[in-house]
C-alpha cells in the first residue's frame, strides 16, 4: 500500500509561503545547494528559499570540508572542468592573499586552470561562493546552519520540514522541498577514507579499494608517520618508523593518471544522446544494440585500440575483460609508472588519448539511458561496462600517483587482489594463497548505492517504501525520480519533492557523484520548478476534484494529531 500525509497539521506548524511566488526548502547546504541558488538567481523566479545545513558552514559539504580533509588530500577536478558560480575557481584563487594561498596549499597554482587543488581549497571556494550568493539574493534566501533536518513529509498542499536547531524543534510548511543532502551525515560518509585514516594506530594497515579515496587514506597515514621529499620523479618517502599499508581491491589494480582532454570536447558524432536515447526501450537486449553503436564509434576514432582488444568480437559482458587485460598482466606499480609518463606526455603535447576520450564522452551517454534499461540489462551493465567508465573518469592527479610510487619504493605500499568480502570489519584476508592479518582496516570503496529503507526522513521514507510496495519495486533499488528529479509527478504530494540526494539515486544513475553532475542536476531541478510555476493554475473545481480522487484511494489512519491516509492496496495484493 502507499502512504501519504494529509495537510491536517498541528496548530504550531508555521507557514513559509511568501505573499507571491513559491516557497522552497533546500535540505543540505553543500555544493549542490550552491548550484541550486546560482540557478535560481539566474532564473529570476519569485521564490523564497530556505536552506538547511547541518554543519556550521554552508558550501563545502562533507566531501570538501576542512574538518574531514587533511591539507594534502587532492580533488580530481580542475578549474576548466568545474562549473563556475559567481566566479571560476581560478578567479577566486587569484583573489586570495599569498598567505591564504599557502594555507590552502594552492601557492603557485592559482592561475593554472588544470591544477588539482586540495579538497579543502575547493571547500573554501564553495563557502565563499555561498556567501556571495546569499549577499546577491538578500531578502529571498534564509540560511539555517547547525540545523539538523529530522523529517520531511509530503502533503497535498505543501511539504512540511521538521528540524532541530540550538536544542529546539522547529517545523514549517513549504510549497516544494529539494533534498540535496549529498552524502548524508558525516558519520555515514563512506567516501571519507582520509578521515578514517586519522584513527588508525597499528603497524599493518589494510585499505579496501585502490582508487583516489584509497590513496587519500595512504597519504593521510603517511604524513603522520613520515614525510615526502623532492618532487616529480624524484619524490621520496621517508618513514619515521616501520609500517605498511596494503590496498585490497577486486582486481588488484591502481587507478590511471589524469590524461589531457580538450577544454571543449563536445560530443561524439555517432554515439551521442540524440542517437542513442530512442534505442533504450526497457527491453532485454537494448544494451547489446547500444553497445554496437559504441563499438562502431570507438573503432572509428581509434582503430589501433580496436584491433588491440579485438573489438569486433566484444560484447557488453566481456568488454571489461579486454579493457583491463593489459593492466592485469603487468605489475601494478610498473604499469602506474609507465602510465604516468604517458599521461604527462599527453599534457605536454596537448593531445588526448583517443580511446580514453571516447570512453570519457560515452559514459555520460550511457548514464542518460540507464534509467530506461530493463533490470536484466542494468545488471549486465553494472557487472561489466560500468567498471570501465568509472575507472576511466576517475583518473587521479599526477601528484597522487607520484606519492603512491614513492610509498611503494619505500617498501610501505603494496596492492593485492581479493575476492568478495563477507564482513567489512574483518581483519584477516586470504592473499596469494596465505592468510594475512592486519591491525587496522579502512573502507575506501566509496559511497554505495542506498535503498529506500536508509532514507533519514521517517515520514517520507514511509511514504516512498509503501509506494514501492504498491508498484512491486524493491526498496534496495533506491529512488526513481522523473524529469527535474521530481519524486512522482502524478502524485499530489510527492510531486512537490525533488530528490538530489546522491546515494539514493546511484542504482540507476551511477555517474552522478561529480561536481559537474551536481550543477546539471540543479539546472534540471530549477527548470522543472519554473515550468510548474508557469503552468496554468487549475481551477478551484479541478483542485477539489483532484483532491477527492486522491482521497478516494486512501484509508485514513490517525496518529497523534495528524491524519495519515493510506492508499488502499489493489485487489490481489
Amino acid at each position: 500500500m502507499r502512504i501519504h500525509c494529509m495537510s491536517v497539521m498541528n496548530e504550531n506548524l508555521s507557514s513559509s509561503h511568501p505573499a507571491d511566488g513559491c516557497s522552497i526548502a533546500i535540505v543540505g547546504g553543500g555544493p549542490s545547494s550552491a548550484y541550486l541558488l546560482h540557478t535560481f538567481l539566474r532564473a529570476a523566479k519569485p521564490c523564497r528559499i530556505t536552506v538547511f545545513e547541518a554543519g556550521a558552514v554552508a558550501g563545502p559539504g562533507i566531501p570538501f570540508s576542512a574538518d574531514h580533509n587533511g591539507a594534502h588530500l587532492l580533488a580530481n577536478i580542475a578549474d576548466f572542468e568545474l562549473p563556475p558560480l559567481c566566479e571560476t575557481l581560478n578567479q577566486w584563487a587569484m583573489r586570495q592573499s599569498d598567505r591564504r594561498q599557502k594555507e590552502l596549499g594552492i601557492a603557485g597554482l592559482a592561475e593554472d586552470d588544470r591544477a588539482f587543488f586540495p579538497r579543502r581549497a575547493l571547500g573554501a571556494f564553495y563557502a565563499d561562493q555561498m556567501r556571495l550568493l546569499l549577499e546577491r539574493m538578500q531578502g529571498s534566501v534564509t540560511l539555517h546552519t547547525l540545523a539538523a533536518v529530522q523529517d520531511v513529509a509530503a502533503h497535498a498542499d505543501g511539504v512540511s520540514v521538521t528540524w532541530r536547531q540550538e536544542g529546539e524543534a522547529h517545523e514549517a510548511l513549504f510549497d516544494r522541498v529539494i533534498i540535496a543532502s549529498g552524502y548524508g551525515r558525516s558519520d555515514e560518509a563512506h567516501a571519507l577514507a582520509g578521515e578514517a585514516a586519522k584513527e588508525v594506530t597499528g603497524q599493518r594497515i589494510a585499505v579496501l579499494g585502490s582508487s583516489l579515496s584509497a590513496i587519500d587514506a595512504a597519504v593521510e597515514v603517511a604524513m603522520r608517520r613520515g614525510r615526502f621529499e623532492g618532487s616529480g620523479d624524484g619524490l621520496r618517502y621517508i618513514p619515521d618508523r616501520p609500517w605498511s599499508i596494503t590496498f585490497l581491491s577486486r582486481n588488484g589494480l591502481l587507478p590511471e593518471a589524469d590524461f589531457w582532454i580538450p577544454e571543449d570536447a563536445g560530443e561524439l558524432p555517432l554515439f551521442n544522446a540524440d542517437a542513442i536515447s530512442p534505442m533504450a526501450q526497457g527491453r532485454d537486449g537494448d544494451l547489446d544494440r547500444i553497445f554496437d553503436f559504441f563499438a562502431q564509434q570507438l573503432a572509428q576514432v581509434d582503430p589501433g585500440y580496436a584491433r588491440a582488444i579485438d573489438l569486433p568480437s566484444a560484447t557488453p559482458d566481456n568488454f571489461a575483460q579486454r579493457y583491463f587485460a593489459r593492466r592485469l598482466s603487468a605489475d601494478p606499480f610498473a604499469y602506474a609508472r609507465a602510465n604516468l609518463i604517458e599521461a604527462r606526455q599527453t599534457h605536454a603535447q596537448r593531445r588526448a588519448s583517443a580511446w580514453r576520450l571516447v570512453l570519457l564522452l560515452a559514459h555520460s551517454v550511457f548514464g542518460s539511458i540507464l534509467p530506461a534499461l530493463s533490470p536484466r540489462d542494468l545488471e549486465r551493465f553494472n557487472a561489466g561496462l560500468k567498471r570501465c567508465f568509472v575507472d576511466n573518469y576517475a583518473a587521479v592527479p599526477h601528484l597522487s600517483v607520484e606519492r603512491m610510487l614513492a610509498l611503494h619504493d619505500a617498501g610501505v605500499l603494496t596492492v593485492h587482489k581479493i575476492g568478495p568480502i563477507a564482513d567489512p570489519d574483518q581483519r584477516e584476508f586470504m592473499i596469494a594463497g596465505r592468510a594475512m592479518r592486519f591491525d587496522d582496516l579502512i573502507d575506501a570503496r566509496g559511497q554505495p548505492a542506498l535503498g529506500l529503507d536508509r532514507l533519514p526522513f521517517p515520514t517520507l521514507r514511509l511514504q516512498l517504501c509503501s509506494q514501492a510496495n504498491a508498484r512491486r519495486r524493491d526498496w534496495e533499488d533506491g529512488l526513481f525520480p522523473a524529469a527535474g528529479y521530481v519524486l512522482d509527478p502524478d502524485d499530489m504530494a510527492l510531486s512537490r519533492v525533488h530528490a538530489l540526494c546522491l546515494p539514493f539515486l546511484l542504482q540507476r544513475h551511477p555517474f552522478i557523484q561529480g561536481l559537474t553532475e551536481s550543477a546539471a542536476m540543479a539546472q534540471a531541478c530549477v527548470g522543472e520548478i519554473g515550468r510548474r510555476m508557469n503552468a496554468a493554475a487549475p481551477s478551484l473545481r479541478q483542485k477539489t476534484l483532484d483532491a477527492l480522487a486522491w482521497l478516494e484511494q486512501t484509508t485514513m489512519v490517525f496518529q497523534g494529531d495528524r491524519s495519515v491516509p493510506l492508499i488502499r492496496p489493489q485487489q490481489g495484493m
